[in-house]
């Protein structure tokens, strides 16, 4: 075939698959400060000129707009903690201080703006009236402590607060200490002597943090074709640490990355009664691997992530979980559950694992591939849209297109090649391409796909809640022969759900907003 011919063939190949198997990542989010805004602030205002202006009537909009700009411009000039201001009638003693679970120091963050100067495009604007002044707050990720291995590579975004606290002038002097707290963690403080709600912005810094998404918006399309994709798989905390709030993990689809939760999160994070109970979390994964490959990189990434944050093992955190799935998404939650025993290596290998020639080290690795213990944690999963028992778009010709294209991780086809070289013939017909490295994200979605039959059956190893949300694109007809333009309905039924809805939406259901209702009813469940 002619090479020129060769790629128009790639690329139309690759546009059929992300149009008809994708409509899970959106265009990042962006925000645009907005300099036409009237705040009644000069440009060019004294410090000394704004603090007294945030001091004066602290609960009122121009006080609050005062403290944001004074603290952005006090980050900038002088960079520090602590310091003296000469002001017309007295100098002030500054320090910027707090202490407990939200409390952030002025020099975390390399940014610090006022909300209430952007405006956020592409998504909701959720606010919360209260005291203090909005901020939004980035860090860029170095990874300069463990914990930020786990957050966002792109930027570490946080919404915060200023609090200004000012005390009696005395002798000229008068001391104002500032506190930035995270709203996620702090509802409300106490001022004033009284128990008050904390202004809050959810959605800027949430924006700010999109905005810096655009190679990985790129990603989900592109690392279907490389052995080598941009980034490895990853579980990413989106807020801070709570050791009192449910872990709510959002496992994206095939063709897509978490951005696809994009708008779900903003507006999961903009319910107070979501926001109180729950912590977001999100699983980046690369869709061109198996289902089951990916759930076992998750398996143990939360071990990693619990040994690092609750080594004690005393945290609520880490004994309730809720999964949000969509897609293959779902695959890989089920996955977390079950309790396999032999079943998945008895269809996968011929002989018992002990006759195997390995090393100590891919021995571990195969038989937590298929002998693997469950989550415990996870008491609930929401699947949308998921493919339980296949699609029949993995076996046509878009789905043959796919295969043809995709490209599995080396690390998961070197590993098997090595298994496969060391031991040859080992692989039953079905598995055979394990060996060779073909075995991909769209051909194991096949509904002959030994994988989906077993992993469908398998009953959950401990009880866990189950939901589904349906797609039948609001087309007339019987039920049982709707789909969502890639999944039928028979493949996302279960038996046995404690509640299944059916929204009028393709393949990316959980967008509608009658999924999205129907998600949080369910998170505000018992």
């Amino acid at each position: 075939m002619p090479m020129n011919t060769m790629r128009l063939f790639q690329r139309v190949g690759l546009l059929a698959v992300a149009t008809v198997m994708s409509a899970c990542a959106i265009a990042p989010a962006k925000v645009r400060r907005d300099s036409s805004k009237k705040t009644g602030l000069m440009p060019k205002e004294p410090l000394p000129a704004l603090l007294e202006r945030a001091l004066a009537s602290p609960e009122t909009a121009a006080s609050k707009q005062a403290l944001g700009h004074f603290v952005e411009r006090w980050k900038n000039q002088t960079k520090e903690r602590s310091g003296r201001l000469q002001g017309p009638d007295c100098v002030y003693e500054i320090e910027f201080t707090g202490n407990g679970p939200g409390y952030y120091p002025l020099d975390y963050f390399d940014e610090i703006w006022p909300a209430k100067d952007f405006q956020v495009k592409k998504l909701r604007h959720h606010m919360r009236d209260g005291i203090g002044a909005p901020l939004v707050a980035l860090r860029e990720n170095q990874k300069r402590e463990p914990l930020e291995a786990w957050f966002p590579p792109e930027v570490i975004s946080r919404p915060l607060t200023a609090l200004a606290e000012a005390g009696p002038r005395k002798d000229g002097l008068q001391k104002v200490r500032i506190h930035l707290l995270c709203p996620l963690l702090n509802p409300t403080v106490v001022c004033h002597g009284r128990r008050q709600t904390l202004a809050a912005d959810f959605s800027v810094p949430w924006a700010a943090a999109l905005s810096r998404t655009g190679k990985l918006n790129q990603s989900r399309v592109l690392d279907m074709l490389r052995r080598m994709p941009s980034r490895e798989p990853r579980l990413y905390l989106m807020e801070p640490y709570d050791p009192n709030r449910e872990p709510l993990i959002m496992i994206h689809g095939l063709l897509s990355t978490p951005l696809a939760w994009a708008e779900m999160s903003n507006e999961l994070w903009a319910d107070e009664a979501i926001r109180s109970r729950y912590q977001i979390w999100h699983y980046h994964y690369n869709t061109s691997a198996p289902s089951l490959y990916s759930a076992r990189l998750l398996r143990t990434q939360l071990r990693e992530l619990r040994a690092l944050l609750d080594p004690e093992g005393d945290d609520r955190a880490f004994r309730k979980t809720t999964l949000l799935t969509h897609s293959m998404g779902g695959l890989i939650g089920k996955a977390l559950v079950v309790r396999p025993g032999d079943v998945f290596w008895e269809a996968a290998f011929k002989v018992p694992p002990d006759t195997l020639k390995l090393s100590p080290e891919d021995r571990a690795r195969l038989e937590d591939a298929f002998e693997w213990q469950p989550e415990k944690s996870v008491h609930r999963i929401i699947y949308v849209a998921v493919p339980h028992r296949g699609s029949a778009f993995a076996d046509n010709f878009v789905g043959r297109i796919g295969t043809w294209l995709t490209a599995p991780p080396t690390t998961f086809q070197t590993f098997y090649a090595r298994i496969s070289a060391d031991n040859p013939g080992v692989f039953t017909p079905a598995y055979e391409e394990l060996g060779s490295g073909r075995l991909d994200s769209v051909s194991s979605l096949s509904p002959r796909q030994p994988t989906l039959r077993i992993l469908a059956d398998l009953p959950y190893a401990q009880p866990v809640k189950i939901h589904s949300i349906i797609g039948d694109r609001g087309r007339p007809g019987p039920l049982e022969k709707s789909s969502d333009g890639i999944v039928p309905y028979h493949s996302s039924h279960l038996e046995g759900a404690q509640s299944e809805v059916i929204v009028p939406a393709g393949h990316g259901a959980f967008r509608h907003p009658d999924a999205q209702a129907e998600i949080k009813r369910i998170l505000k469940l018992p």
